[in-house]
């Protein structure tokens, strides 16, 4: 299994989608995080990850605020989701007939957010009682 992480700071920047392009098609991962993405999904080109082959399943909630991580897979997997909120996304496949789970992060460390995701981390640890993976962006 592979997994690209990138914060790319604005997805709507036709160089930067371009270098993401060339990574998935180089690297072939199964999972891509894209963290600052500055744009709501849905004003992506239509079907640009799918003529790559991936989907969408879960994007983190911000209330009225743009997403800034979105989450992806091969179009062959099916994530089934544990948890989702302002800072991560949590949630396991079934990989060669074991079930794995992964933890997303973009958290802040900043007050409040920072507090409440440290309040949160134990909460998002016991969710994850598979053989797991951490991925993530803690800022200042």
């Amino acid at each position: 299994m592979k997994c690209l992480f990138w914060n790319i700071r604005g997805i709507a920047n036709s160089p930067l989608r371009l270098a993401l392009k060339n990574l998935i098609l180089t690297h072939k991962p199964n999972f891509i995080f894209i963290a600052e993405p500055w744009m709501f999904f849905e004003h992506l080109p239509r079907n640009w990850f799918h003529r790559l082959h991936f989907k969408l399943f879960a994007l983190n909630q911000r209330h009225d605020r743009i997403p800034n991580l979105w989450c992806l897979c091969s179009n062959h997997l099916n994530p089934k989701i544990i948890s989702v909120d302002n800072q991560q996304i949590s949630f396991t496949f079934i990989e060669n007939n074991e079930t794995l789970a992964i933890l997303a992060i973009y958290a802040s460390t900043n007050q409040p957010l920072g507090d409440n995701f440290g309040r949160n981390f134990k909460t998002y640890k016991t969710n994850l009682i598979y053989l797991g993976v951490l991925l993530g962006i803690l800022t200042l």
